[in-house]
């Protein structure tokens, strides 16, 4: 079913969010989106990253995991919250200098187990379908695709609600990882 534990590297922990984290998460949600530039997706490079001061109310509405490197800082975060029975990922960003090194994998790792501490069927999430670092990494972390019309309407509704502008709903797809029963 994919991985279910990940490690970042012996540099990194993963923790909850810190209201001294903000700065450093907008810096990194800005860097981080410079990849979709690469791919064909400019306007979603440009865009401004989520405001300093708008973390600490994300954060009393979801959960916010960091990666934080031991002498760097935060080097990457994930924001989950409740949708329908799952825990739907909002967004997974890791500063490029930081990448390929596990702590996507962390953080995702870190949203599985915390829908499974609230009793949650799984983590759901809307993504693009072909870019690498979207529709192919949740796949091998054990995500499927949901057919839309399959799935329940607060899901839909977010799927179209987190489609960027001047981008095709058929680019891209919801997925889901359902928790098993142990």
């Amino acid at each position: 079913m994919g991985r279910t534990t990940v490690e970042p590297g012996p540099d990194y922990v993963i923790r909850a969010y810190r209201d001294s984290d903000a700065e450093r998460l907008s810096d990194v949600e800005k860097r981080a989106a410079q990849l979709f530039a690469v791919h064909g997706y400019p306007d979603i490079a440009e865009a401004p990253a989520t405001r300093v001061e708008d973390f600490d109310a994300i954060a009393s509405q979801n959960r916010i995991f960091v990666a934080v490197h031991a002498q760097e800082g935060p080097a990457g975060f994930a924001i989950a919250g409740p949708v329908s029975s799952f825990l739907h990922l909002l967004e997974l960003s890791v500063a490029p200098e930081h990448g390929r090194r596990g702590l996507g994998g962390a953080l995702l790792a870190a949203v599985v187990e915390a829908s499974r501490a609230q009793g949650l069927e799984g983590v759901s999430l809307s993504t693009f379908r072909t870019l690498p670092f979207n529709g192919p990494f949740y796949a091998r972390h054990g995500f499927v695709e949901l057919p839309l019309e399959e799935a329940p309407e607060a899901l839909k509704e977010r799927f179209f609600a987190e489609i960027p502008p001047g981008v095709a709903a058929q680019s891209r797809f919801l997925m889901l990882r359902r928790n098993t029963k142990i």
